[in-house]
């Protein structure tokens, strides 16, 4: 009877520590779940094979930067740490889709005859969208230290709301150069398409744009890439929606300029 009464003991007191760790794993779910709700990799796939432009940085490599970025309390210098860290990956990367020529490498240590992947810093110009899109010039610049730079405004009309071009500042032979455009998010897509469309005016071609940002929208993703199908896109990450009430990025990472040059208190 006593052995009986323990077995009956022990079961429960098993099932108690196990529904209890459940409760603490949906509990760190939940709290994680504001800086992780991405599309998931199966979405991702099929987003990809509808978009072949798109380029999206691997999941295992960014996590942690995404996650502290996203994290609302997150400190001013903190965030601009871990945003430099992901803005020159997504740098990085942009420069590997571009076009490059190979050379014969002189005084290879190798023993076979070897070739060296060349491409010149003036060929690229990096055109900020002001004003987050500032926040990546300084790791471009070191990327690309001979690279020129543009920039360009676009603002909401304040009574419809639509995308107008307020100023842009342009290098005269950037029709000739590959184009980085760089802006913290893509939320609805009108900011960039009316960029792409000034660059277009410009003499810039689609297959020479590169838009790098941290997040992404689904919604404006598709919208941008349905009209430029091949400028190409890189990003951190892609989410599923906007969260329309306070036009943010839901669940995004709240106004980027804002945390980014501290003008606002946290």
């Amino acid at each position: 009877m006593n052995s009986r009464l323990l077995k009956i003991f022990e079961t429960g007191f098993l099932g108690l520590i196990g529904f209890t760790l459940i409760a603490q794993q949906q509990k760190r779910f939940q709290c994680a779940a504001p800086y992780f709700s991405f599309i998931s990799h199966s979405e991702l796939q099929q987003f990809h094979l509808r978009f072949p432009s798109l380029y999206v940085l691997d999941k295992f490599q960014v996590e942690h930067l995404l996650s502290v970025i996203r994290n609302q309390t997150t400190h001013t210098k903190d965030f601009r740490l871990y945003s430099d860290r992901l803005i020159r990956l997504l740098m990085e990367k942009a420069i590997s889709e571009h076009s490059k020529k190979l050379s014969p490498q002189e005084g290879s240590q190798a023993q076979t005859p070897a070739q060296e992947i060349q491409f010149e810093n003036k060929q690229f110009c990096v055109v900020v969208m002001v004003r987050s899109g500032n926040a990546f010039l300084g790791e471009a610049l070191k990327v690309l230290p001979g690279a020129s730079v543009g920039f360009i405004l676009v603002q909401e009309h304040p009574q419809t709301k639509d995308p107008q071009l307020i100023y842009c500042k342009f290098p005269e032979d950037i029709d000739q150069k590959q184009v980085i455009l760089t802006d913290a998010m893509i939320t609805t897509g009108g900011r960039i398409s009316t960029a792409i469309k000034a660059l277009q005016s410009n003499g810039v071609n689609q297959e020479n744009i590169a838009a790098v940002n941290i997040v992404s929208c689904e919604k404006g993703l598709s919208k941008v890439l349905h009209q430029f199908p091949k400028v190409k896109v890189i990003t951190a990450g892609v989410d599923y929606a906007l969260n329309t009430i306070q036009d943010h990025r839901f669940p995004g990472v709240g106004d980027f300029g804002d945390r980014y040059f501290g003008t606002v208190d946290q």
